[in-house]
């Protein structure tokens, strides 16, 4: 069970807890301020709901990006609560450490606040800034240290630039995490889409913090095994644009995501040359189609609705945006023959409300 979501569906305000917090929003008001009722009345319970979380031991507040990304109420809700973890997991990586303090999690998506503690002694020239690290990748490689990584890959790194592109390093054949890459399906098929925001760096405790966003529209189920998320280092840029990594490593830390929400939902139509596949989860919805007449992505989300248990329906591109898409163009007719993208939904989405998705006069059941 969920601590937060247990918490906060039992417990309750003291008696008389709501009639002092707006005696004391009455009270700090400017003297010629108009009174209000009725946003009087929102804000004491807005106040009230902020004083029932920080005063229940079991609940944990959100970090700021995870609030900024969905919003205040969310952590406040039961499918708040559901896809919350409290990680605190740190892994030692030589003169780097990596912390995931938080995260949000689905069995198919993943949101998650990685801290990056530099080497000791790191400090910034002048005109010099630091950057993003170069990749994150992930990995479904059960439980996984540190050292077994490094004996494994260690010969390797020695004469590597770590401040270039990294492609020829992660796209090796012998590369030892390579079999568990979560960006691959199970089956062979799927895509996977992802983006990062960073709270930047903190010159007192020398850690750079990032809140990382990625959605697994594969086989892969996040909550089956712990994680491993690979980070490239971070690089500083100087004037002239040269750019010099912090350390001459990757850093890896493993953890177990947790999820207490409704499982991810799909749907297959194919009829004759058109395909179209949905995967509905909480944060997001992966869809992919070929053979349609739609140019371009942007086109397919703009006529995709999801269907309500009432019958109603929900048009798609209200729900959210997407990061970009992808397509694969016909020789002859130049138009997008295969077209795949991602959603991600602005709020946290109970799925159980849908049952199918229509994309113009085609149907997909859900389940």
């Amino acid at each position: 069970m969920n601590r937060y979501y247990d918490a906060m569906e039992h417990c309750a305000p003291g008696e008389g807890l709501r009639e002092r917090l707006e005696e004391n929003v009455l009270s700090a008001r400017p003297e010629r301020a108009k009174t209000y009722r009725p946003r009087r009345k929102k804000t004491a319970l807005v106040l009230l709901a902020a004083v029932l979380l920080l005063a229940t031991s079991a609940a944990t507040i959100w970090d700021p990006l995870f609030v900024r990304r969905f919003g205040p109420n969310a952590a406040l809700s039961a499918l708040g609560g559901a896809v919350f973890q409290e990680v605190n997991v740190t892994s030692v990586c030589d003169d780097v450490s990596l912390t995931v303090t938080q995260a949000l999690c689905s069995d198919k998506t993943i949101h998650y606040i990685l801290e990056y503690r530099l080497p000791d002694g790191f400090s910034l020239e002048e005109g010099e800034y630091l950057s993003y690290p170069g990749r994150d990748l992930y990995y479904g490689t059960g439980d996984y240290t540190w050292e077994e990584f490094k004996a494994a890959e260690g010969d390797i790194w020695q004469d590597y630039d770590w401040s270039g592109l990294f492609g020829d390093y992660f796209d090796r054949d012998d590369f030892v995490l390579g079999p568990y890459n979560l960006a691959h399906s199970k089956d062979g098929n799927g895509n996977t889409s992802g983006s990062g925001r960073s709270k930047g760096y903190d010159p007192e405790t020398n850690t750079i913090t990032w809140m990382f966003s990625y959605d697994f529209n594969t086989g892969w189920d996040l909550t089956e095994q712990p994680m491993t998320i690979l980070v490239t280092p971070p690089y500083t840029v100087a004037e002239d644009g040269t750019r010099t990594a912090v350390t001459d490593h990757p850093a890896i830390v493993t953890f177990q995501p947790a999820y207490d929400g409704p499982q991810a939902r799909r749907g297959v139509f194919q009829e004759g040359d058109v395909k179209i596949t949905a995967t509905l989860s909480t944060f997001s919805l992966a869809l992919e189609a070929q053979g349609t007449d739609y140019p371009w992505y942007d086109d397919m989300v703009k006529d995709t609705r999801l269907v309500k248990t009432d019958g109603s329906e929900q048009p798609v591109g209200l729900m959210g945006f997407t990061n970009g898409g992808s397509g694969i163009a016909g020789v002859d007719s130049g138009r997008a023959e295969e077209i795949s993208t991602t959603v991600h939904f602005i709020l946290l989405t109970d799925i159980s409300e849908f049952t199918a998705l229509r994309m113009g006069d085609y149907e997909i059941p859900l389940s």
